[in-house]
């Protein structure tokens, strides 16, 4: 069974996924992915691994490059080794920050690195401060790929405001 609803994605979604090089059934290999990433100290998890075979290697252009509180204009690239790798330290502040078991899946705006939690959050953290991009991966394609909600900023260092102001939805 799958862990992943693609068919419960919007039709834009869907649209910039099949744009990137994804179909239905896609499946890579997570494992030149995870097993180096493993050997830094991440514990993979099965949601993560099918995230990684279903899109790993893609670059989905944003469908809307303006959301209700960020700029969009980058894409989410599935590559969770550019995500990851040597960032275990960002890592382990996303889990004490937060809870949970956190492994890499990509990069998104600003050459921040997206996580997935082991049971199905996904967060982007960068330059201190760590987003919310959905309480599910379907919820955090939409977020990124659509801007279709405002993002929200979960933590910020100390010293550094929240980005986006909790006021600038």
């Amino acid at each position: 069974m799958s862990l992943i609803r693609f068919d419960s994605l919007s039709e834009d979604l869907l649209g910039a996924l099949v744009a990137s090089g994804w179909s239905a059934g896609r499946k890579v290999d997570a494992g030149q992915w995870v097993e180096p990433l493993e050997g830094e100290g991440y514990r993979s998890r099965p949601l993560a691994e099918e995230i990684l075979a279903a899109v790993g290697g893609l670059s989905i252009e944003p469908v809307n490059r303006v959301g209700p509180n960020f700029s969009n204009d980058e894409p989410f690239n599935f590559d969770p080794i550019a995500a990851g790798s040597g960032q275990r330290d960002l890592a382990t502040e996303v889990e004490s920050v937060l809870g949970g078991d956190y492994f890499p899946i990509g990069e998104w705006l600003s050459y921040s690195s997206v996580f997935v939690e082991a049971g199905g959050r996904v967060v982007a953290a960068g330059m201190g401060w760590i987003w919310e991009l959905g309480s599910t991966f379907e919820d955090s394609l939409e977020l990124a790929v659509c801007a279709n909600r405002p993002l929200i900023c979960l933590h910020s260092d100390p010293g550094l405001d929240p980005w986006p102001r909790p006021d600038s939805r």
